[in-house]
């Protein structure tokens, strides 16, 4: 078995990401993972695992802010499965009541429906996930199963 970092959507439940090494979260339609919301800036975050390392950290590098498990996050941040990573949207909110809420306080402003005031506009949450190896390669070189059977008779 292999282990995969994957990113799933908590607000579009059906959608996924897996991972490779360095990922960007942006605006702009070449960022991996992708929101078309203009509060997201064009590169906003980057998540990456070092060379040689199947640990994964996130990256702020946008102007707005990165939150893990609702707590702002500044350079990298290591990643752990079960991280909750969202980019926020404030409305009608002063920056000093902001500095005074808890992460729990934040947390329960954005899983709140009513409130409007602060409000998650990418949320996804970070895990990890047991694959099967793929099968070896035949005695021809090429992968056997189903995918492998499929580009042989193409030739490819």
């Amino acid at each position: 078995m292999a282990r995969v970092a994957q990113l799933h959507s908590n607000i579009d439940k059906t959608r996924y990401y897996t991972l490779r090494r360095e990922n960007i979260i942006g605006r702009s339609p070449e960022c991996d993972i992708y929101s078309d919301n203009t509060r997201v800036s064009r590169r906003h975050a980057k998540i990456a695992a070092p060379a040689g390392s199947d640990s994964y950290y996130i990256e702020d590098i946008s102007t707005r802010g990165i939150y893990v498990n609702f707590h702002r996050v500044k350079g990298r941040h290591p990643l752990r499965p079960g991280d909750r990573i969202c980019i926020l949207r404030f409305r009608n909110i002063h920056p000093l009541d902001l500095e005074r809420m808890t992460d729990e306080d934040l947390k329960a402003c954005c899983d709140d429906p009513r409130n409007k005031m602060v409000k998650a506009i990418v949320d996804l949450t970070f895990l990890y996930t047991e694959v099967e190896d793929p099968e070896p390669a035949g005695a021809n070189g090429r992968p056997q199963g189903i995918l492998g059977k499929i580009k042989s008779l193409f030739g490819r």
